[in-house]
């Protein structure tokens, strides 16, 4: 049942004798009003009346002693000695803390005594009034246990937590560095654990208490406290360096949120955490990865990113000029002295480049091997960075002691500048190597780059350039040349040629840019252009009634390009076109580069129905017998055979054993390059199934090969052909 505290002043009751209080009706509805239990024993500590809660406790309360109803009450005869002794006393004992057990549960009640008094001064006995306190006891432990937790949490953390309370406090609508200066003078250590003072150098946080916030040690106390000011009094793992005591420099990783009262802030809570080993770790391996672990120089990667940084920030008549050095007869020192001696060799280049750079600004790096670069980021011009590359060549040529030999070995070194040739890291580094290669090959030791030593360069970098943009806003195209059947000159299919017409350019041939795409990763997204775009045309095409077969080619690197068959497989699926009116040509030397892996290619292309045929034929040093195990179809003889029939019997002879070897093993053979009436006809006579060149077509826009393949389909049929 539910006790609550008293509304009665007990003050008020003491002095009364017991016939007054039961003889109080007023007093006895007070009582009985109470959530109180209230009871009344006699000077023998015999209960003669009690209040209804009381009587709603016990029903048989009356006549009874404390001991008898107080069963499950912790030390029930202490506390009726206690009742006993404030009868005798008459003196009052109040807010007695006293525990019982009921259902099996702890109740606590607070149970005050109050001796009653008759007018003559005589004790009479006692009043008892008992209130349930539970709850509040059941606060007060959690209350006790949740800070006992969160003090062994505080004292136990492995980061150090603090709070630094801020007096006076400081009105926040000021100016920031105001804020800032007066932050760092008025806040105060007040509170911490044990890692905090050991962040302190101190044994015991109590010695750090009441340090201000500028004793913290931090190299950078304002900046830190202007980053908390402007991030709205937070800060969150920002880290920072700071010195203890002894001189001992550590990084600190901070967190703190600041608390803002009536616009005031008054102080600031937060956590910190020692990263010292963690930043020293952490820097070690960015060292590793940016240093070449057997010279400890900096390697590409960081040369790359001192140079991107150094191009990113150069001012518009600054010079930077990039050396690459390539060390001459090096491998006769490891075959000659053995791979320990060639590495002390290398180690000893480094010194003695940085010797000569002196006080000029610059990276030496380690590129791999014996191949070493130099970037100096600010020079004259460039005869001075030919001076700085001999000064380099000479020191390179003195003598080396290594194991006991003395020994000598000279260097190719070739320069590029920026801006005077390149603007990138990548073209610089392009550059250098190509004067680099004309150094060695013409004896010269240094060289600086000269663009009529690479005539093609500037126009080869542009157009790489150039290529993926041209994918993405569609300026390539596709052409058509159809490919006859001299059985009855039906239509054979076609053969989808990309095209590509620069914004700027012009029309630029297929030679100039494939092989440019071909070793670069450019080939694979044109390769996938003109995959999608074939199959797209096909599909228009079917869908207007003209089911014919497109043939497009595929590069080597296409080939050995696991994702070519998965993409190949979706495609064929989006524009819903089946396998066998799509044909891929590959050329011989392209089989023959890697049989093995040629083969498994071709077998997953071949299962997705599409046809394969190999193109130039003649020109791989392939075996009939080798091309027989591929799912192949057909062979495409190269044209140079082909042209020369005319006038070259051998290659008549070639072209002849060739169909008729292909038909003996199954194959379809196409002549391509066919220019002439006598050459189609001597093909014809030479049973070659099918023929592609200029004398049947020449390659046409989508439109012209619709047109040309309607009017071959009139002719054979008769129609007349629409205007």
């Amino acid at each position: 049942m539910p006790f609550f505290s008293p509304m009665v002043n007990i003050k008020e009751v003491v002095g009364l004798n017991a016939d007054a209080i039961i003889q109080s009706r007023e007093l006895c509805l007070l009582l009985d009003s109470l959530r109180s239990i209230i009871f009344y024993v006699d000077i023998d500590g015999v209960i003669t009346h009690g209040n209804r809660c009381a009587l709603n406790w016990r029903e048989d309360i009356v006549g009874k002693t404390f001991v008898e109803i107080s069963e499950c009450w912790d030390f029930p005869e202490k506390r009726s000695q206690e009742l006993t002794q404030v009868i005798a006393t008459r003196e009052p004992l109040l807010a007695s803390k006293e525990k019982a057990v009921v259902d099996g549960l702890d109740v606590y009640f607070s149970v005050d005594k109050i001796p009653t008094i008759s007018s003559n001064g005589n004790s009479t006995g006692a009043m008892v009034v008992v209130s349930d306190i539970t709850e509040t006891v059941e606060r007060e432990n959690a209350l006790k246990e949740s800070e006992a937790r969160y003090r062994a949490f505080i004292a136990n953390s492995t980061d150090a937590i603090w709070r630094y309370d801020i007096f006076p406090p400081i009105d926040i609508s000021l100016p920031i560095e105001t804020q800032v200066d007066q932050i760092v003078k008025r806040a105060v250590l007040v509170e911490g654990n044990n890692k905090m003072a050991r962040l302190f150098g101190v044994s015991r946080i109590d010695d750090a208490l009441g340090l201000p916030l500028h004793r913290n040690g931090s190299l950078t106390n304002k900046q830190d406290t202007r980053t908390f000011v402007l991030n709205d009094y937070r800060m969150e793992d920002l880290e920072f360096s700071r010195i203890d005591k002894y001189g001992r420099k550590s990084h600190l990783q901070s967190s703190a949120i600041g608390i803002v009262e009536n616009g005031f802030l008054v102080r600031a809570w937060g956590t910190s955490r020692d990263v010292t080993e963690k930043k020293q770790y952490l820097d070690r391996m960015q060292y590793l990865a940016n240093h070449d672990a057997l010279t400890n120089l900096p390697n590409r990667s960081l040369l790359y990113k001192t140079m991107d940084d150094a191009l990113l920030n150069r001012k518009e008549d600054q010079k930077l000029a990039l050396l690459l050095i390539d060390l001459d007869r090096f491998k006769e020192i490891n075959d000659t002295l053995g791979h320990l001696a060639g590495d002390k060799v290398l180690k000893l280049i480094g010194p003695r480049l940085e010797t000569e750079l002196g006080e000029i600004p610059g990276i030496v790096a380690r590129l791999g091997g014996d191949e070493f670069a130099i970037f100096l980021p600010n020079i004259r011009n460039a005869p001075q960075a030919a001076v700085m590359g001999h000064r380099f060549l000479d020191a390179i040529c003195q003598v080396f002691d290594v194991e006991g030999f003395h020994t000598e070995i000279s260097a190719s070194i070739g320069v590029a500048i920026c801006p005077d040739q390149a603007k990138d890291a990548s073209a610089l580094l392009r550059y250098a190597d190509v004067a680099m290669y004309n150094a060695k090959t013409g004896l010269k030791g240094v060289e600086i780059y000269d663009a009529e030593f690479d005539p093609h360069s500037a126009k080869r970098l542009e157009l790489i350039g150039a290529m993926g943009r041209a994918i993405r806003e569609d300026q390539f195209q596709l052409h058509f040349q159809p490919k006859l059947c001299l059985k009855d000159y039906s239509l054979e299919g076609f053969e989808a040629l990309i095209r590509w017409k620069h914004p700027e350019l012009g029309f630029i041939p297929p030679n100039e840019f494939v092989p440019i795409a071909e070793l670069s990763n450019m080939i694979h997204s044109m390769t996938l252009w003109v995959l999608e775009n074939t199959l797209k045309k096909c599909a228009e095409w079917k869908n207007a009634g003209h089911e014919v077969c497109i043939a497009m080619n595929l590069s080597p690197r296409n080939l050995m390009d696991e994702r070519i068959v998965y993409e190949l497989a979706h495609l064929l699926e989006k524009y819903q076109v089946p396998g066998r009116l799509l044909e891929m040509e590959l050329t011989e030397s392209m089989l023959m580069s890697d049989p093995t892996r040629a083969r498994l290619a071709l077998e997953k292309i071949s299962d997705l129905g599409v046809k394969l045929s190999i193109d130039d034929f003649g020109t791989g040093y392939s075996s009939l017998a080798y091309l027989k195990s591929l799912p192949v179809q057909t062979l495409k003889i190269d044209g140079s055979f082909i042209q020369g029939m005319q006038d070259d019997e051998q290659d008549g002879i070639i072209v002849n054993s060739t169909i008729n070897l292909a038909h003996n093993l199954g194959l379809k053979v196409v002549a391509e390059c066919v220019e002439t009436d006598d050459v189609f006809n001597r093909l014809e006579k030479m049973d070659c199934d099918c023929v592609q060149g200029y004398f049947v077509s020449r390659p046409m826009t989508d439109g012209e090969a619709l047109e040309w393949m309607q009017n071959l389909e009139w002719a054979k049929t008769g129609d007349p052909v629409s205007e």
